[in-house]
């Protein structure tokens, strides 16, 4: 009886999601908040973190890229091997949009292959003077964009969790349907 019930269990498929972004964006705090299911202090991320989440269907293990200068260096060979892309974009930094642009659009060009699933992440929406995301798809030119990828842009805010929810539920629909 084991052996038929093993043949018939559907095992979750792993996928492997890289999470990059500038430093200070929140992309750890958004990890967090995903396994916690509410607001965690962190520390600056040195090198990778690796955190895994299980669903049903699905087990994502995600690689949570330090953002500093000195650790983007080691995102192309992480980056190359993913199933998906999570970009994080601190929406109140306006002083380094172009340079979370540059590094995004590197991304797409010399990082990933192929068309996945990719979500921008418009963090910490529950601050003023925010970029919007209308703002961000025209400045990052999404809608005309060269690369083959299947992109959508979520407002969040790691601090109180809005828009994380909806944001990983596009996102996970999309890696089960890969």
């Amino acid at each position: 009886m084991s052996f038929l019930l093993n043949l018939f269990r559907k095992k979750a498929k792993p996928v492997t999601v890289t999470i990059c972004g500038l430093d200070k964006a929140g992309k750890t705090a958004i990890i967090n908040y995903l396994i916690h299911g509410e607001f965690k202090e962190t520390t600056p991320t040195m090198g990778v973190n690796r955190e895994v989440i299980n669903f049903p269907k699905l087990q994502i293990n995600i690689f949570d890229m330090g953002g500093q200068e000195d650790f983007r260096p080691i995102w192309q060979e992480i980056n190359e091997k993913t199933d998906a892309l999570i970009y994080v974009i601190d929406s109140v930094d306006h002083m380094r949009f172009d340079l979370t642009k540059g590094i995004f659009n590197d991304i797409l060009a010399n990082q990933i292959g192929g068309k996945i699933p990719v979500l921008l992440l418009l963090n910490k929406k529950d601050l003023p003077d925010r970029i919007s995301q209308a703002d961000l798809v025209k400045r990052f030119g999404l809608i005309e964009t060269e690369y083959e990828i299947e992109w959508a842009v979520f407002e969040t805010s790691a601090l109180t969790g809005e828009g994380i929810i909806e944001a990983f539920s596009w996102f996970k629909e999309k890696m089960e349907e890969r």
